[in-house]
């Protein structure tokens, strides 16, 4: 394992800062669990408000490993030339899967001890640094800190952490091979039904129950349809590529288009995800939804939290795909392409992107509204 991991040294700048965003974010949520921690031994009698501050963590985790999963997947087509190495150093898909998995998990415990450790300090000096005051609650003030227990929670974010990114890397990725290879693989109508039925009968149940005043109906519906909103946008996205390139298109129009359908799949899933939460989180903020909240900053945290991790995988997919297309734009350079047509064919499938982006946080707000109206 170790002469696998000395062929995976050799950072870049973005290798830093994907390794500092990650173990920011794993530190964020390892203090939001020990938070929880020590709320429930300040109050041991009050099991309910304990597992419900738990739950309020779930998202804050399920952001970090949608985060460590992008990050795992961009790795191979940022760097290749360390996948090549660790083939060339006899590592199968299984092996450098492992090797990926491992560095993820290892920035993830990076952070997750870095929030100890400020627990554990803030725990010994908070009357010092607040001179009158009281120790916080969250801090656990009502008993001592249980080591085993501690460690088998902060242990949690290493392992999703880790895991999300092995399963995220897929065998195919790990092979050499150029992107511009593969067949384009275009949405078939079964994919588009798929998602058009759940997010008909979703929005068609949202408002039947928001009429009827029944919430359940409208929030089960509001759910099935954000599902399928967010199961459309690649479909979408190469919808609005190929009007783009329909017609007599010129040479911009053509080169967006056609790139913008070919990128429909990879830049879709976190697209998805950025536009339908994003939607969601603003709506529930506005609108102030019904529901009990926990006290203190846990639900702007959170929020920060998921908008970073959002944002950082959508930031490794565009490096991503910025990457794919280093070989097709040298081929137009080398024909004698012009450097403003590529800027503009690449403004035309940002404008494209933008607007699918734009209708889908449309919708998902609406059936949000609807929810929340029931």
């Amino acid at each position: 394992m170790f002469p696998y991991l000395r062929l995976a040294r050799g950072y870049g700048f973005l290798d830093l800062c994907r390794c500092l965003l990650t173990a920011a974010a794993s530190a964020t949520v390892g203090a939001l669990l020990l938070s929880a921690l020590g709320r429930a031994l300040s109050s041991p009698d009050d099991t309910g408000a304990a597992v419900e501050r738990l739950l309020w963590c779930l998202p804050a985790l399920a952001a970090v490993g949608y985060l460590c999963a992008a990050w795992a997947r961009s790795l191979p087509v940022q760097r290749p030339e360390r996948i090549a190495g660790l083939v060339a150093a006899g590592a199968g898909p299984v092996r450098t899967r492992l090797v990926l998995a491992g560095e993820i998990a290892l920035i993830c415990a990076l952070g997750a001890v870095l929030a100890l450790f400020g627990f554990v300090v803030l725990r010994e000096h908070w009357l010092e640094l607040t001179p009158g005051g009281q120790l916080d609650p969250a801090l656990g003030a009502g008993g001592n800190l249980p080591a085993a227990g501690t460690v088998a929670l902060l242990a949690v974010v290493p392992l999703l952490g880790g895991l999300a990114a092995g399963i995220a890397v897929r065998s195919v990725d790990l092979l050499p091979g150029d992107d511009a290879d593969r067949v384009l693989r275009r949405p078939p109508a079964a994919y588009l039904a798929a998602v058009g039925v759940p997010a008909l009968a979703g929005s068609v149940i949202a408002v039947l129950g928001m009429r009827g005043h029944a919430s359940a109906e409208a929030w089960t519906g509001g759910v099935l349809g954000l599902l399928g909103l967010a199961g459309a946008v690649p479909v979408l996205l190469y919808l609005v590529g190929g009007l783009l390139a329909a017609g007599r298109p010129r040479a911009v129009r053509l080169l967006g288009g056609r790139a913008l359908q070919a990128e429909c799949w990879r830049l879709g899933a976190p697209l998805a995800v950025l536009t339908v939460a994003g939607a969601v989180v603003a709506t529930l903020l506005l609108r102030d939804a019904p529901g009990s909240r926990p006290a203190g900053p846990l639900v702007l945290v959170e929020v920060l939290l998921l908008g970073v991790c959002v944002l950082g995988a959508l930031l490794a997919r565009l490096v991503e795909l910025a990457r794919a297309r280093r070989g097709s734009y040298a081929s137009l350079s080398r024909i004698g392409a012009p450097g403003g047509l590529l800027v503009r064919s690449a403004a035309v499938r940002g404008g494209g992107a933008v607007l699918v982006a734009a209708a889908v946080a449309a919708a998902a707000a609406a059936l949000t509204a609807a929810a929340l109206g029931a």
